[in-house]
């Protein structure tokens, strides 16, 4: 069974592939069954890379933004701080599309935003603040860090409230899209480079 997508459904027009990328990634924000609602993002920890999944939570294109939620004890938002140059890469199986995107990332702690984006959250997403130890804290053994009395059923605002103190958001502006198409019947390849009042693109070799 041959399963590739044809390369004549792919645009040849380099405006049509990037407000493409644009609503693929407005339909990862929104839809959990999307291919990019997971995608992996990159961090400096050091002198070498750090890589790990998040949740795409917000795309906003006319800003050129690209949102996920972490704790605020994680390491990687000291990695952010140490340096804010991030990379994020989204691939749907499916379509055979990649996107390799470089942003700069953005704290946003104990802020308006953060607030925002709290009381817009679920009750399930804002347990996940209130671990104990800090994330990354080696453990003796298996647990999800979680206290013992917080239990699924058990949830109200009461008891997950107090995991504002942890939540953060992480703004990322992006500054360049790579998209790669891989088909047997001819693979392409093409990245956009935005400035404050344009965008560069370019047709490349895969």
């Amino acid at each position: 069974m041959n399963d590739s997508v044809l390369t004549n459904q792919i645009p040849d027009n380099l405006d049509d592939i990037l407000q493409d990328c644009w609503h693929s990634l407005i339909d990862g924000a929104i839809s959990s069954r999307h291919p990019f609602h997971c995608p992996a993002i990159a961090t400096i920890n050091g002198d070498s890379p750090e890589i790990r999944t998040v949740v795409l939570r917000k795309v906003i294109p006319e800003e050129r933004t690209l949102t996920f939620h972490t704790d605020y004890r994680s390491p990687k938002v000291n990695q952010i701080k140490f340096s804010n140059r991030t990379s994020w890469l989204f691939y749907d199986a499916k379509s055979r599309i990649q996107l390799r995107i470089k942003t700069v990332s953005a704290i946003h702690y104990d802020d308006e935003l953060s607030f925002k984006s709290w009381n817009e959250s679920t009750l399930d997403s804002k347990k996940c603040y209130l671990v104990q130890p800090a994330p990354s804290t080696l453990s003796d053994f298996p647990t999800d860090g979680l206290p013992e009395h917080i239990n699924h059923s058990s949830l109200n605002q009461e008891i997950v409230g107090i995991g504002i103190e942890n939540f953060t958001i992480i703004r990322n502006l992006v500054t360049e899209i790579d998209w790669l198409f891989l088909n047997h019947d001819g693979n392409r390849r093409a990245k956009f480079i935005f400035g404050e009042n344009k965008v560069e693109k370019y047709w490349m070799i895969p």
